[in-house]
Formats: structure tokens, C-alpha cells, sequence
């Protein structure tokens, strides 16, 4: 049993070396951002390899060494900086990134060498632990916040859920749970298992080793994670483009059931003519600024299309998610961000900005604001204030 155990260690390691090599022909493509995956996953498979190759060999004493030295606490940094630059890419490298390890070097240093500790005399193996603990749990807790906060938020209106934002929810959250596991494994064999005289690689690492092992099957079967997805999370980090050919939301196929006899002789009329009638209605939203108008309706709108009004209510009630009042709404904020984009609230208030585009009240504005993007106006502001910051 040890020695299939050791054997998969092995392999997964194996596994891991080869989506190293992925990761790294792919950073041309996401360059600082893949860099991080790919000395996070190059060690893990290492560490793997090693762990294997040592038990078979009955190397019990380098086990021993490794685990004492705490290499693995250059890790803790890796999850942060590779989360951050995938919400926030940096076009350069920031050696400012470099600080994160200069703490984890002194630590290791201090734990094999006793540099300190010879010198003032005193012991520090509590002083150690106090902060390998501390570290942690900071780097876990910003982390937490910064995915939560980025990409597992539940999105507005605006912002659709795709294929591709799903894909990296799922992504992060594996990546995510596979650092919780490996942090909870430290921890107990930190508090638990100090009769062995180290913070023990051997207890529970199959835990580590599994967790890892679906991480790399996720990177060899949904390439998309290696490239392509970075413009998707940016959009989402930082609020909205401006996309006014999106605002509807238009679906070929009807959303809902089409059971009434006269929606579904309309249906035949209409169903060949259904990309053109959707593109009337975004370019016409594009080019005019008709929605201004707080009391705009459906029948002006029919009216400004040259289209029968029983037309365009068959469209909002079986091709859009949105309704017409919803899709208002939606088009009215999204002229709200394009001139927050352009800086009008510099020189004017949030209470200006609600009547430029179209709304009647302060009070409507704001709670159409906040159920479109998610946020409160105030808030969307102050995060992307932090976005341009980071």
C-alpha cells in the first residue's frame, strides 16, 4: 500500500510537470499573470516527485530535512500575487512583488541556521511559529476577500454570466479550496504533531496530493484557463465596458414558451427577421439618446422604429431577459458609467448625473444603479479608484 502511494505521488507530480510546460507556453499569451501559476504548480509537482521517490527509497531522514526547512513557506505569498494579477493585469513586472518573499527568506533562514537566535542567545522556535501563523492567515484572508470581492460576486444585470465567467469562478474556487487544504493540513500537523520534532511533510500530504491532482486535470482539459479568460475577469474587476449592442441581451430562441395563438402566428411572421429587428433596436439605441426622456415608452419607441407596436412587445416578451421598464433602466446606467468614464462627475453631482440620463428622482437612480451593476454608486466610484490604484 506505502508503495502505491508513493507511486502516485509520482505521477501526479508527473501530471504537474507537464501542465508546468503548458503554463509556460502559454504566458506569452497572460505573461505576468501565468508566471505565478507556474512556480505554484512546478513546486507542488516537485514536491510530489520527491515525496514519492523518497518513500520508495525509505529516505525517511531527507523527509525529515525537508520538512524542517519550510521552503514551503515561500507559497504563501503565490496565491495572493497570481489572484491579484489575474483581476488586476500589470502590463510589467512590479519588483515591488519581491517584498512578499523577504519575510518567508529571513524565516527560513532563521529556522535552519539559528543565525538570530545564536546571536541574542534565545530561543525563537515560539517567535517562528507566531509568525509562519500570522503570514498565513493573512495571505489566506486577502485572498478570500479579493475573490470574493472580483470574480465569485453575484453579477448585475449588466454584468451577463458567460461560459467563460463561469469557467473561472470554478477555477478559482478549486485553486482556492486546494491552498485552504494544504494550509489546514500545516496547521494540525504545527499544533498537533509537535512530539515529531517538524512541522511533518508525511501526515495527510495524499490530501495535498489530490486536491492538486484536480487542478491539473481542470488546466489539461479546459485550456481556456491558460489564455483567453484574462479580458473577461478584467471587464468584471473593473465594472463595465460600455456596450450599448449588449444592453437587451437578445435571444434567438424564445426564453419562454410561446403558447398564445396570436404570439404564435406573430412567431412565424417574425422568426426569420429576428437578427434584424435586434439590430434596429441596438443601433437605434447606439445613435439616439431617446431613453433620456424620463417618460419614454414603448409606443414612441415602436413609433421612432417605424415598427408595430405588437412587434416590439413580442421581442421584449420572448427574445429579451429583460423587460422594456428593466431594459430602461439598464440603458439609462449605462450611459450613467460611459459619463463617469468621460469624468462628468467631476464637475457635477450623482443628483445631475440621475437626471441626464433620464431618471426622474436621486432615489431611482440609485437603487437602479445598485441593482444593474451590483454596487452603489459611491462604491462603484471608490472601486474603481482602487482598481487604477493596484
Amino acid at each position: 500500500m506505502k508503495t502505491l502511494i508513493d507511486l502516485t505521488f509520482i505521477l501526479n507530480g508527473t501530471i504537474g510537470i507537464i501542465c508546468t510546460i503548458l503554463v509556460l507556453t502559454s504566458i506569452r499569451s497572460n505573461r505576468k499573470v501565468n508566471i505565478y501559476l507556474a512556480i505554484m504548480i512546478f513546486g507542488a509537482s516537485v514536491r510530489f516527485i520527491s515525496r514519492g521517490y523518497l518513500g520508495l527509497t525509505d529516505q525517511v531522514g531527507h523527509i525529515v530535512y525537508f520538512s524542517k526547512s519550510m521552503y514551503y513557506i515561500f507559497g504563501f505569498a503565490l496565491p495572493c500575487l497570481y489572484f491579484k494579477h489575474l483581476v488586476f493585469p500589470k502590463l510589467r513586472f512590479e519588483y515591488k512583488s519581491l517584498l512578499h518573499f523577504i519575510l518567508p527568506t529571513i524565516l527560513i533562514i532563521e529556522n535552519n541556521f539559528h543565525v538570530i537566535e545564536n546571536f541574542i542567545e534565545v530561543k525563537l522556535n515560539g517567535v517562528i511559529i507566531v509568525l509562519f501563523v500570522t503570514q498565513a492567515i493573512y495571505y489566506f484572508t486577502v485572498v478570500y476577500l479579493l475573490l470574493r470581492k472580483h470574480i465569485w460576486k453575484k453579477p448585475g444585470q449588466i454584468e451577463m454570466e458567460t461560459e467563460q465567467t463561469v469557467l473561472l469562478k470554478k477555477w478559482t474556487f478549486v485553486l482556492f479550496i486546494t491552498f485552504t487544504l494544504m494550509l489546514v493540513r500545516l496547521f494540525i500537523a504545527l499544533f498537533f504533531m509537535q512530539n515529531k520534532e517538524y512541522i511533518s511533510d508525511n501526515y495527510f500530504v495524499w490530501i495535498n496530493s489530490a486536491a492538486w491532482f484536480v487542478v491539473f486535470i481542470m488546466i489539461l482539459t479546459s485550456p481556456t484557463i491558460l489564455n483567453g479568460y484574462i479580458q473577461e475577469i478584467s471587464k468584471v474587476a473593473n465594472a463595465v465596458e460600455f456596450q450599448p449592442k449588449q444592453t437587451s441581451n437578445w435571444r434567438i430562441k424564445p426564453t419562454t414558451e410561446i403558447s398564445n395563438a396570436q404570439d404564435l402566428q406573430l412567431s412565424q411572421k417574425m422568426n426569420l427577421r429576428l437578427e434584424e429587428y435586434f439590430l434596429k433596436i441596438d443601433e437605434h439605441i447606439e445613435k439616439e439618446n431617446n431613453f433620456l426622456n424620463p417618460g419614454f415608452s414603448i409606443e414612441e419607441l415602436a413609433n421612432k422604429l417605424m415598427m408595430p407596436k405588437s412587434h416590439l412587445n413580442f421581442l421584449f416578451k420572448y427574445h429579451s431577459e429583460t423587460s422594456f421598464i428593466d431594459f430602461k433602466k439598464v440603458v439609462r446606467i449605462k450611459m450613467a458609467l460611459q459619463l463617469i468614464e468621460d469624468g462628468y462627475l467631476k464637475k457635477n453631482t450623482f443628483e445631475f448625473l440621475a437626471k441626464k440620463v433620464g431618471f426622474s428622482t436621486y432615489n431611482t437612480f440609485y437603487l437602479s444603479f445598485k441593482e444593474v451593476t451590483g454596487q452603489a454608486p459611491q462604491k462603484y466610484i471608490d472601486s474603481k479608484d482602487e482598481s487604477l490604484l493596484s
